[in-house]
């Protein structure tokens, strides 16, 4: 097997890009909330309840999901939460009402609550000791910078696709 010199920081940068999906993902529905609440018939009630269906979730997944990846291994694991992430991001597209938003904003948050503690678990088994902290930050420092550029870009393209 042929090492190939840096490949943790190719690791490490895949982290900040799957955090920083993960918060860009979350800021999606604050940023399209008067639209969608619009599009649904959702009143301010039924919108904190999607939105709680997503906490609620993403809390016991942070937990859940570190488990799973310490049983099936990090490859694994981490190849689950982002499918199920992924799934649940493609049905967003045919939400119909709160319900279906809720249960759809409820799976994101499963798929998403194995993001972090897999991003630690990988920063631990990548890094020697001396490099963790910056892994750690590294991937951490996606989630912020997915917070950052989701408001303008989903205005920017909710906006082209309104015009099509």
């Amino acid at each position: 097997m042929t090492k190939i010199p840096y490949f943790r920081w190719w690791i490490a940068s895949l982290l900040f890009v799957a955090t920083g999906l993960s918060f860009l993902d979350r800021q999606t529905l604050s940023t399209l909330a008067p639209t969608v609440t619009r599009d649904l018939g959702l009143d301010n009630v039924a919108y904190s309840h999607v939105v709680s269906a997503f906490i609620l979730s993403y809390t016991v997944m942070f937990t859940v999901g570190g488990r799973v990846i310490d049983l099936l291994g990090l490859r694994v694991g981490f190849a689950i939460s982002a499918g199920i992430w992924g799934l649940a991001s493609l049905l967003h597209s045919v939400a119909y009402s709160a319900l279906s938003l809720g249960f759809f904003r409820f799976l994101l948050g499963v798929g998403e609550g194995g993001c972090f503690p897999g991003a630690t678990k990988a920063a631990l088994e990548w890094f020697p000791r001396r490099e963790r902290a910056l892994a750690v930050g590294l991937a951490n420092g996606g989630s912020a910078f997915g917070a950052v550029v989701a408001p303008p870009l989903v205005r920017q393209n909710s906006g082209r696709l309104r015009n099509q």
